[in-house]
Formats: structure tokens, C-alpha cells, sequence
């Protein structure tokens, strides 16, 4: 019997390349909203790991919070366009449902665009479960929304997967006790002194630590 039964993924960085899709809304907010003269692609690419509430205050200082993320939920349709899956997803769920492994997200991206952007893909139905970022839990780095995945899905941490491309997804799994594989960023650098349990470079190594774990 496998020891892994679940695997819980992340979304943005890990299963969805939306670094385009950020940039461009970034800068069409930045034409509405005074924002900080040095900002760069770097900054626009921060809205992918923080939640909203953290990370649109910082690059547009000043404004309301309800109306910066009015405006980004406006845009976020159109951008659903410019998403894509990362190489490898679609052939690794597959592989994952021979293996009779469940598969969930946890997220800190909206139910809306969460759910707008996995339709489109036509991976909607694809996941046992999915937790977002407005679904009441705590924000990442706490793994609470990880842990009502488990407990839900009725397995235990130690028998889960969550995979990640950020230190927040590192520490949300240390919190529930859940092992964590890490995918190294494409753009980003991970800078913090953080370790998971398993660092991949392509998301087609799960399979790897999947079968490693059996053993």
C-alpha cells in the first residue's frame, strides 16, 4: 500500500504558470492607482504567494483594500486567458488516479479566479477538494485550510503530499506535519534558509518521491 494517498498541490507557481497573467494586471492597476515609481516586473510577480490583503496594500499604498481587490477581481476574467499549465500537470494527475491517490489544491488564490481558471483548463473536476484563499482559514504560512484537506478527505499528515514553490507552502506543511515537496521557482529565487523534505525541479518528480516513499 502506497504511504502517500494524498497529494495536495498549490496552485499559482506550481500547477499554473500565471506570471503573465499578474504582470498584466498589474500593470492595468497601475494606470488606475498611484503606485511606487521603482516598482518592476519583480514587484507585480509579488502578488503571487502573499494573499491579496498583503500584497496589493504594498504595491498601491493608500487605497482601500475592498476597492484594490474590486479592481483586481475585474480584471481577473480577462486574465484567465493568459494562464497555463505548467508541462507535465495533466500527465501527472492521470498517473496519480492509476495509482488510486487523491488529489486536492490548497491555495491562497480566490474561489472565483481559482475556479474560472481550473473550468477553462478543464481541470475543474479533477480535484477531490479545494481550499482558497477566502474560504475562512487562516493565510499561509498556517497550514489550517492543509489540515481541513486531510481531515476532510479522511487521511492523516503523514500520509499527504503538499506540494509548493514557496516558503509559505514549506511552513503551512511543517504545521500540520505533512510532508512537503518543494519545486524550485521558475523566476523567482527562494531566498529564506527554509528546507522541505524534498526539493524537485519539474513536477513530474513526484512520481519519483511517490514510489521512494513506498519503500
Amino acid at each position: 500500500m502506497n504511504k502517500i494517498n494524498l497529494v495536495v498541490f498549490d496552485f499559482d507557481g506550481t500547477i499554473a504558470d500565471s506570471d503573465l497573467a499578474l504582470i498584466k494586471i498589474g500593470l492595468k492597476m497601475s494606470e488606475r492607482f498611484l503606485i511606487k515609481k521603482d516598482v518592476s516586473i519583480d514587484d507585480f510577480l509579488f502578488l503571487n504567494g502573499p494573499s491579496l490583503d498583503e500584497s496589493l496594500p504594498v504595491l498601491f499604498p493608500g487605497y482601500d483594500i475592498k476597492e484594490l481587490k474590486d479592481a483586481y477581481y475585474a480584471l481577473a476574467p480577462d486574465s484567465a486567458k493568459d494562464i497555463t499549465l505548467f508541462p507535465g500537470v495533466k500527465g501527472l494527475l492521470k498517473e496519480l488516479k492509476n495509482k488510486k491517490i487523491e488529489v486536492a489544491i490548497f491555495t491562497s488564490r480566490s474561489r472565483f479566479s481559482t475556479e474560472l481558471i481550473l473550468k477553462r483548463l478543464g481541470l475543474l473536476t479533477k480535484f477531490k477538494m479545494i481550499v482558497c484563499g477566502d474560504d475562512g482559514f487562516p493565510k499561509k504560512p498556517s497550514g489550517e485550510g492543509l489540515k481541513h484537506i486531510i481531515k476532510t478527505l479522511g487521511t492523516k499528515p503523514e500520509k499527504t503530499l503538499f506540494v509548493g514553490d514557496n516558503w509559505r507552502d514549506i511552513l503551512a506543511g511543517k504545521d500540520v506535519g505533512a510532508p512537503v515537496a518543494f519545486i524550485r521557482p521558475y523566476r523567482r529565487i527562494h531566498k529564506l534558509d527554509l528546507k522541505a523534505p524534498f526539493v524537485i525541479n519539474d513536477i513530474m518528480e513526484i512520481l519519483e518521491v511517490i514510489n521512494n516513499e513506498r519503500k
